[in-house]
């Protein structure tokens, strides 16, 4: 691996392993649900933290992991929340996305929220950028 640097993950958390076991158990608890959900979400790693959080059924930390999608414009993370996401939230992670320059979730998100007309106009946006200006 030339040029990489491995990530130690801190005390405490899963490894991926440990990780997938945990979330495949039927009996986790809440609290470590919980727990793991917050110290995850230290570390800014949404998904993860959003894994635990939907396993503890933490109404609390789903909401945070919902603010943070709609506040970045990652219709990727809003959609992996599931139920409890209306075309308004759509409409807001799409305008949000949109003005972050993430014209791929823009266009998703628009597309979700019922408005064909405005994930058209950003697919057409991103065909004219071209390949070399598409992050997401």
């Amino acid at each position: 691996m030339l040029g990489r640097t491995a990530k130690v993950l801190p005390p405490g958390l899963p490894h991926c392993l440990k990780k997938r076991r945990l979330l495949n158990e039927a009996d986790l608890s809440p609290s470590l649900g919980r727990d793991l959900g917050e110290k995850f979400l230290a570390l800014g790693w949404w998904e993860d933290a959003l894994e635990f959080f939907q396993k503890a059924g933490d109404q609390a930390g789903l909401a945070r992991v919902k603010d943070h999608a709609l506040k970045t414009g990652d219709a990727y993370l809003l959609n992996r929340l599931g139920g409890g996401v209306g075309p308004e939230d759509w409409r807001r992670v799409a305008e949000q996305a949109l003005a972050l320059g993430k014209l791929q979730f823009a266009r998703k998100a628009f597309a979700r929220a019922g408005d064909v007309e405005k994930s058209e106009a950003v697919g057409r946006l991103r065909e004219e950028r071209g390949p070399e200006d598409v992050t997401n």
